[in-house]
């Protein structure tokens, strides 16, 4: 990416890394690019044009035309059509050569099943998991007849390939079971699916060869029916021998998780965990053996199957957790397939592979990271089709990619073979195989092949596509059923991740229709459960996109068209009955009454159409804001301010006030070509751009203002400030780095010697420059007064990409094309310090601001971070699916951002190494990054020709380094607020100014789960994981006291309103009291018989309310601490409660995703607020009782218009679930604390953001926003109009 100026970078491999090809990708004669060029012109069709005619990117294109890139067979053969150029071009391109066969049919198969889990047929090469077949075995044979063993792993640990490889062979061989006749046992593997039941019936059927007379209905009231055809069709032993034991039926019931993800029906899901606990259960009578049965779940679905009562005596009893595999395990696993195979491992390929899956430590007992084993599974099978002379070399392995990357390469390798067409086309079909799940991210789910391949998914060549998934191992396709083969494929795969990101609301509403369409058929297609309204409306808008998701299935598309017809008789009943009354009017007035129904009804009816109009309008306005969030924030916000304008309805206002999670602030225009720099002067008051037009602009980032522009010959490649910010250094193809003034803009010194450099750098200090030379040399200059160079630095084999200083200016980093980082002493010319690790060219440096670690990034697509003490790599950052062309830090040192080729800048916590976030305002290659020196603001310039201006403060908390955000809390008076974080900390926060460092409250022993103020803001309960409750003094930052007495986790706490007594609920089933002043214990409250998970006080004082996993919330009088009731109907644990302001109304919330609200004087349940699809965990009413905020799984705030009973807003922008939730005293603001780390501050002023968003509006001009929208519908004058 470096290259995008113009010319191909000198000795470094110009194939095509960001469009590889594979078996299409072929070498290109040199008068390729001269001829694609010429014909292009010679047509008129600028990059642009044929970039949309041939659906490849410009930049892309471009790289073609310069050499820098290789061009396929598919570019050169649609090319050759648009440009009428009968098949010259294409003859330019060599032949393809023939793909090579993913196993050699002439050798040995390859032991290596990639992402695909073993079979019961790959049993003898199934390595590494001995120690835990055995424990699973022993496990199993100590728990028949007691229940179901609940096996329980997390995704990648290898689950699946233990069931089948491991437990199936030890029932089937002889001996391998201890008890008798083991090795006659039928044995059904399923997965849930959509109809548990139904599929249990249909598998176990064909295990035994024949239908077994059942209904899902019968067998969910008779399960022991199961066990009696079972015995039935046992064989009958030969005449004169001992008769063997009767068979016990095996079920091994793998990911279990499709019970929650695919099964919609509550009912049928705890008809199955009933049905199966009872197969397993003891015996009713001597003639039922019980069965055995396994059931196989993610980690991360653990505490749903909690939600099953059915199954919560499981967890105490029959937990079987896989532990993870030890390094020496790993080994065994990589070495001894190989062995069988009979080929070989290249010296250094095994450590090279536990480096790369984070196994640091010598080989032993160290535990491997369970998401690691399917990649370094796919990565050996990609080896394998790269061995030479049955040798595994450690070159064909890094060809691939390595681990991270073998996996995105090979799915690269698979896409880059279609057509455009066919592209488009395995787009829908794996986002069709797709579940996105609540709180959980998304899953993979199994389809039927007929339903998969209906038009129009299955358009447009899509057996070829799906065919070229298969053959890569990346699906798996079965007799009738399509699935993704293993679920590191929706991580790993960078092109997959960004299509469910930006596919998430069209898959919700794919899902939630699916949902709705199946309780529709299974209730008689009763009419009441159709849909209606705008939620009809949502419906019917993402129905008619042509780019949607795949076709409808049967039942769905009878369901939609049974609701558009409802709502249409619907419309035309209401239209009757206005008739109707017209009519009778009409009648008594006789003739003037005639007059006056015929106009009103004219009237009436144009106004319900209008009306009817702007509302489908804006719905549509709104889904769409929503799904370009991700990618066109200008967009985003514009269509949504369009769509509250057009109707204030509840979708469009949460759109409106959803767009302040976005953090985008401007966008900079005025540049012809690429930005390929972008700098902030040391003061923060200018910043500078330069880009391939030949122009350094300065512009000031408070008004956006430019101040003065710099041409030069040539494409700039990089620019630097000095640190007093007077000088600015300019390099540029066209002639010598030039010092220019910007406080003289007409005077220019020039460097002799130093044409076509590649990168310049100011040391921290005085008036050094680092300029790196076009010959691969690092020169550096003395810029006092007449500059001259003091030095001259080689080394590097190729040309140098990137410098920077260290901050004290005692070193200095050079990296360029021949994959090293170089550590120079300006001062004193002596042999540096060489850091190895990156596998192809280095194109950005940053050091941190600590200088003790450096951040570098490169053409292998990854940012390394590394200890510059050590001299090691610290961590290896994965994620950007091209070059990654500039680093910066941030000015506190724990956040990276690194600018990529994919058109995303990516911010990383350093210390965890984790992704924060990722901003995708440019619609090419991201060319630079720059951070300015309060560390709020960020830069960025685009192949785009523009520079985006984002504001990292925005309306958002977020504390460095990472931590989780469990609960939110305001001081009464509203200048801080509280948050309760997983690294045993609280942290106190000022909302006004939301920037600086907050005040930590440490010295907790586990994480901090709750927060509360006292009603006088003078003191502050938090409690957590080590079961205590502490007392802060805020304005000391000093605990007051520390309350002991619960045994187990505190999840909840609560200041009675005279601030005197302090309630706490936790993981012991009690409620606890304590006296404040006195700060020792009141009373103990029981009643709950699990968990209690929320406390609230009335505002009288007189009501305590509990909220508990048992499915109730208890009321007891806080006084006399006598329990007055229990509400019922939550059909999930209840997480939360609070109190209206005027204590006539409870809010509680649940695991069963519902707001329920109570009449308290009646104690009864006045009704039930629905929208979350997931558990509803936090809960908060403003302070003048009109609307109620809920926060949850599925990553949204939803605010209830409490007397309508009805949604006001959903806000979306958190990336993770949302636990905690808290209303600002003044009711304006409401915060959200969530599992990604951040506290967003919501304002809930609709006007306000308006204005905001008109701001943009009109900074924009009329071209540049008809860019930013292409194909959608352009928002009129109503979004901002003239006062």
């Amino acid at each position: 990416m470096g290259d995008a100026l113009g010319e191909p970078r000198q000795g470094a491999d110009t194939g095509n890394r960001n469009d590889n090809g594979g078996d299409r990708t072929v070498p290109t004669t040199p008068s390729f690019p001269a001829q694609l060029r010429r014909l292009r012109q010679q047509r008129g069709l600028s990059l642009a044009d044929l970039a949309r005619q041939t659906h490849y990117s410009k930049g892309y294109l471009s790289k073609i035309e310069t050499g820098a890139k290789r061009a396929t067979v598919d570019v050169a053969r649609r090319c050759d059509q648009i440009l009428r150029a009968e098949g010259e071009l294409l003859a330019l391109v060599a032949p393809p050569r023939p793909a090579e066969p993913a196993d050699d049919d002439t050798g040995p198969a390859c032991p290596y099943p990639g992402l695909s889990a073993f079979t019961t047929q790959d049993a003898g090469r199934f390595f590494g998991r001995e120690r835990a077949t055995a424990a699973l075995v022993e496990r199993l044979f100590r728990r028949v007849g007691e229940g179901p063993l609940l096996l329980v792993a997390p995704s990648g640990a290898g689950k699946s390939s233990l069931l089948n490889a491991g437990l199936v062979p030890a029932l089937r061989r002889p001996g391998g079971f201890p008890m008798a006749g083991a090795d006659r046992w039928p044995v059904v593997t399923l997965t849930p699916t959509a109809h548990p039941v139904e599929e249990l019936l249909e598998r176990t059927a064909k295990v035994l060869g024949g239908d077994l007379g059942l209904t899902a209905a019968r067998l969910g009231e008779r399960p022991e029916a199961l066990l009696t055809a079972v015995r039935a069709r046992a064989d009958t032993p030969p005449a004169g021998h001992r008769p063997p034991p009767p068979p016990r039926l095996v079920l091994l019931v793998d990911q279990f998780e499709e019970l929650f993800t695919l099964c919609a029906d509550e009912t049928e899901r705890r008809t199955f965990a009933r049905l199966l606990c009872a197969l397993a259960a003891p015996a009713p009578s001597p003639g039922h053996d019980p069965a055995v049965v396994v059931l196989g779940v993610r980690a991360d679905f653990s505490g749903r199957c909690l939600d099953l009562p059915e199954l919560a005596p499981v967890f105490t009893d029959g937990l079987f957790v896989l532990p993870p595999m030890t390094t020496a395990e790993l080994i065994e696993s990589i070495t001894r397939p190989a062995e069988l195979a009979g080929v070989t491992l290249e010296p250094g390929l095994v450590p090279l592979l536990l480096r790369d899956a984070g196994l640091t430590g010598e080989p032993g007992a160290q535990a491997v990271p369970a998401g690691a084993l399917p990649l370094v599974s796919h990565a050996l099978l990609a080896t394998w089709r790269h061995r030479e002379a049955g040798t595994l070399t450690v070159a064909g392995y890094e060809s691939t990619g390595g681990i991270q990357g073998a996996v995105a390469r090979t799915a690269e390798d698979a896409f880059a073979q279609l057509y455009p067409a066919e592209q488009r086309t395995i787009r829908r079909l794996l986002s069709r195989l797709v579940q996105v799940s609540d709180g959980t991210g998304a899953t993979r789910r199994r389809v039927a092949r007929t339903d998969l391949m209906t038009p129009p998914a299955g358009a447009a060549g899509a057996d070829t596509a799906l065919d070229v998934f298969v053959r890569a191992r990346l699906v798996t396709v079965d007799s009738d059923s399509v699935e993704i083969t293993h679920e590191a494929l929706l991580h790993s795969w960078p092109r997959l991740r960004e299509w469910i990101s930006a596919d998430r609301a069209g898959l919700l509403v794919r899902q939630q229709l699916g949902h709705a369409a199946a309780a529709w058929e299974r209730e008689g297609r009763d009419p009441s459960a159709l849909y209606r309204g705008t939620r009809l409306e949502t419906v019917r808008s993402w129905a008619a996109d042509t780019d949607g998701l795949g076709p409808l299935g049967p039942v769905e598309q009878a369901f939609l068209h049974a609701s558009q017809a409802e709502e249409e008789a619907r419309q035309r009943q209401t239209r009757r009955q206005v008739r109707l009354r017209q009519a009778t009017v009409a009648t008594l007035v006789v003739l003037l009454g005639c007059a006056l129904a015929a106009g009103g009804l004219a009237h009436r009816q144009r106004a319900d159409a209008l009306a009817q109009e702007r509302l489908a309008r804006s719905q549509a306005l709104a889904v769409q804001s929503t799904l370009l969030a991700g990618g066109r924030p200008e967009a985003s916000l514009l269509l949504a301010a369009e769509a509250y304008r057009t109707q204030p309805t509840a979708t469009t206002r949460g759109a409106l006030l959803s767009t302040q999670a976005e953090p985008f602030a401007a966008r900079l225009g005025g540049h012809r070509g690429p930005v390929n720099a972008v700098a902030f002067a040391p003061n923060g008051h200018l910043l500078a751009t330069a880009g391939s037009d030949g122009t350094v602009r300065l512009r000031r980032p408070a008004d956006h203002r430019t101040t003065a522009t710099l041409t030069v010959p040539g494409r700039i490649r990089a620019l630097a400030f000095s640190p007093d910010g007077r000088t600015l250094a300019v390099t540029a193809t066209g002639g010598p780095v030039r010092l220019w003034s910007p406080a003289r803009p007409a005077r220019a010194t020039l460097l002799p010697g130093t044409d076509a450099a590649r990168a310049v750098a100011f040391a921290p200090r005085g008036h050094t420059l680092a300029v790196a030379a076009a010959d691969g040399a690092v020169q550096l200059w003395d810029t006092a007064r007449a500059p001259r160079r003091t030095a001259r630095l080689t080394g590097h084999a190729g040309q140098v990409d990137a410098l920077a200083f260290a901050p004290d200016g005692a070193t200095l980093a050079s990296a360029g094309a021949d994959r090293t980082v170089r550590l120079w002493d300006p001062r004193r010319e002596r042999r540096p310090v060489v850091l190895r690790g990156h596998t192809d060219g280095v194109l950005g440096l940053a050091f941190a601001p600590d200088g003790h670690a450096l951040a570098s990034g490169g053409v292998d697509r990854t940012v390394r971070l590394w200890d510059l003490d050590g001299r090691r790599v610290t961590a290896t950052l994965t994620g950007h699916s091209d070059d990654v062309n500039a680093v910066a830090y941030t000015r506190d040192g724990t956040t990276v951002i690194s600018a990529g080729g994919d058109g995303t800048t990516r911010l990383w916590d350093v210390r965890s190494g984790r992704l924060v976030t990722t901003l995708g305002g440019h619609t090419d290659y991201v060319m630079s990054v720059a951070a300015d020196a309060t560390g709020t603001r960020l830069a960025t310039g685009g192949f785009d020709q523009s520079v985006v201006l984002w504001d990292l403060r925005g309306r958002s908390l977020a504390a460095r380094p990472f931590t989780e955000v469990s609960a939110v809390a305001y001081r009464p008076d509203g200048r801080q607020l509280a948050t309760a974080d997983a690294d045993h900390t609280v942290r106190l926060w000022d909302p006004a100014r939301r920037r600086g460092t907050p005040t930590a409250l440490t010295g907790r022993r586990g994480s901090v789960t709750t927060v509360a103020y006292a009603p006088d803001g003078r003191t502050l309960a938090a409690a957590g994981s080590d079961g205590t409750v502490v007392l802060w003094d805020p304005a000391a930052r000093r605990p007051r006291t520390v309350l002991r007495g619960h045994r187990g986790a505190v999840f909840a706490v609560a200041f009675a309103p005279d601030g005197r007594t302090l309630a706490s609920a936790g993981a012991d089933r009690t409620l606890r009291l304590w006296d404040v002043p006195a700060r020792r214990p009141l009373a103990v409250l029981t009643g709950h018989t699990d968990y209690v998970n929320g406390v609230a006080f009335s505002p009288d004082g007189r009501t305590l309310a509990g909220a508990g996993d048992d499915l109730t919330v208890r009321l007891w009088d806080a006084r006399t601490h006598r329990p007055l009731a229990t509400l019922t109907g939550h059909t999930g644990a209840v997480r939360a409660v609070a109190f209206g302001p005027d204590g006539r109304t409870l809010a509680s919330s649940g695991n069963d995703g519902t707001v329920r609200l109570w009449d308290m004087a009646r104690r009864r349940l006045l009704g039930s607020l629905t929208g979350h699809t997931g558990s509803v965990r936090g809960l908060a009413f403003s302070p003048d009782g009109r609307l109620l905020a809920s926060s949850g799984n599925d990553r949204t705030v939803r605010l209830w218009d409490v007397p309508g009973r009805r949604l006001w807003a959903t806000l979306s922008g958190h990336t993770n679930a949302v636990w905690g939730v808290a209303f600002a005293p003044d009711g304006r603001t409401v915060a959200s604390g969530s599992n990604d780390g951040t506290v967003r501050l919501w304002n809930l002023d609709t006007g306000t953001r308006l204005a905001e968003i008109c701001r943009l509006y009109r900074e924009t001009d009329p071209a540049t926003r008809r860019a930013l929208l292409p194909g959608e519908p352009a928002p009129g004058a109503s979004v901002c109009p003239r006062h």
